[in-house]
């Protein structure tokens, strides 16, 4: 049996990395044409469709392997992380076709990239498509043309597991106790509240396989988490797992000082290649395990951008000391293709029971203006 040696690939990854994506979170349709072209001689390369606005959607596929694991990213358009990481895959099967590790999982696993479900929305940095729909609650009305693909495809090929790969907000806590920014997030969809199906039993003992793994690599600040299993019935992962098919969420969570989640990105690229080497080797005991999910620790909604402390305050004659909460907000330029982001308030008052990734003690930022919901700092 191959032995995985995750510190290993986890030291080497910018030695294997895609240097040619550069470090933002933007990544558009254009640049996704000329990654393809790079990558056409060692995958299959095939059009599966077109989004409402005719551009095409790629399906990439890779291996010879009898377990096929079908991954699709950036079905939200500004949701980029995963396609970086499916690109920075490629990259590392490109460079290392003799690497047993890589010989191996092209033996076992046929997999199959759909990069960019929805390439409008992706143009556009926007979440939803051409047609404003959130492809991810268009799972029951299939009105969309890009989830209508992405069905088509998964019901032809027939996959063993689905890897549905997203970006979260910066708001998740790892527990309650203390600053521990989720790095990464996993779920295993629901079908209805306290239904386990045995695809169900299988995504989640894959994902309690990989967070075991992957807390080999993690930093001293920073943690795995599990994802809300809240049930959501138009949700595209809790469609799939109701029919059957394993459905793994990989939620790409934020770091300190990452904002464009380079760092990010390379654990999320990680934690891919860890669920294909637990595929290749040990797919008929995942079901077995699947309890241990519960093991892992629930995101807690309690994280902010910034925070000032005991922020001293008049009104009327009176002093109080408050908490206020900024968040960063992202700016996308369509004409100059740039991003930027903006600092606002979103919570004053007892702050105490919230983190921050710039904890910072209060001072006067607001001038002579009572602060209110919805300033921009400056």
């Amino acid at each position: 049996m191959l032995i995985f040696d995750i510190k290993s690939i986890f030291h080497h990854y910018k030695f294997f990395k895609d240097k040619s994506i550069s470090a933002t979170r933007i990544f558009r349709y254009t640049k996704l044409l000329e990654l393809i072209d790079k990558y056409k001689n060692i995958c299959s390369i095939t059009t599966i469709g077109l989004s409402v606005e005719k551009r095409k959607i790629f399906k990439i596929k890779w291996g010879i392997g009898k377990i096929k694991v079908f991954i699709w990213s950036q079905m939200h358009g500004n949701e980029t992380t995963g396609t970086k990481s499916i690109f920075d895959i490629l990259h590392f099967f490109s460079k290392n076709i003799d690497y047993n590790f890589v010989k191996f999982l092209f033996k076992n696993l046929t997999i199959l990239f759909v990069p960019m479900l929805n390439p409008d929305g992706s143009e556009k940095f926007q979440r939803r498509n051409a047609i404003n729909i959130d492809l991810n609650r268009d799972a029951v009305r299939l009105q969309s043309p890009e989830i209508q693909v992405l069905f088509r495809e998964i019901n032809k090929n027939n996959p063993h597991i689905l890897f549905n790969l997203h970006d979260q907000r910066s708001i998740y806590n790892v527990g309650e106790k203390c600053f521990n920014p989720a790095i990464l997030s996993f779920l295993s969809p629901s079908i209805k509240k306290n239904v386990t199906t045995t695809s169900k039993k299988k995504s989640m003992g894959i994902i309690y396989f990989m967070t075991k793994e992957l807390k080999n690599i993690l930093p001293e600040i920073g943690s795995i988490g599990r994802f809300s299993d809240e049930w959501y019935p138009t949700a595209t992962g809790d469609k799939f797992q109701q029919l059957g098919y394993p459905c793994v969420l990989f939620e790409a969570g934020n770091y300190i000082k990452d904002i464009q989640k380079e760092l990010i990105r390379k654990y999320n690229t990680i934690s891919i290649l860890t669920g294909f080497y637990f595929l290749s080797s040990k797919e008929k005991y995942f079901e077995k395990n699947y309890k241990y999910y519960f093991s892992i620790p629930k995101n807690k909604n309690i994280l902010l951008d910034k925070i000032y402390r005991k922020v001293q305050i008049q009104k009327n004659g009176n002093k109080y000391l408050i908490d206020i909460g900024i968040m960063n907000f992202e700016k996308f330029n369509l004409k100059k293709g740039s991003l930027s982001f903006i600092q606002k308030v979103v919570d004053i008052g007892d702050l105490s029971h919230f983190f921050a990734y710039e904890d910072l003690p209060g001072k006067q930022f607001f001038s002579k203006k009572f602060p209110k919901i919805g300033d921009i700092e400056f």
